[in-house]
């Protein structure tokens, strides 16, 4: 009979970076304070509209899950 050999899984995260994108809707007089609004983040949450579509999957990192 074999015996059983108890082994305890790990867990790893494997980090990636990727593409994608996101339009933010700025109401603003200008450009120039559009940007600003923009850098500073100054609008709403529903005036972000993200993409659930990603690009160019690339491995970035990987770390071991600890308790």
């Amino acid at each position: 009979m074999e015996e059983s050999k108890d082994t305890k899984m790990k867990t790893f995260i494997i980090q990636e970076k990727f593409v994608g994108y996101a339009d933010v809707t700025i109401y603003a007089e200008t450009e120039e304070e559009a940007i600003s609004l923009y850098n500073r983040g100054h609008y709403r949450d529903s005036d972000y509209d993200l993409d659930d579509m990603t690009y160019d999957h690339e491995f970035s990192d990987i770390r071991e899950e600890t308790d």
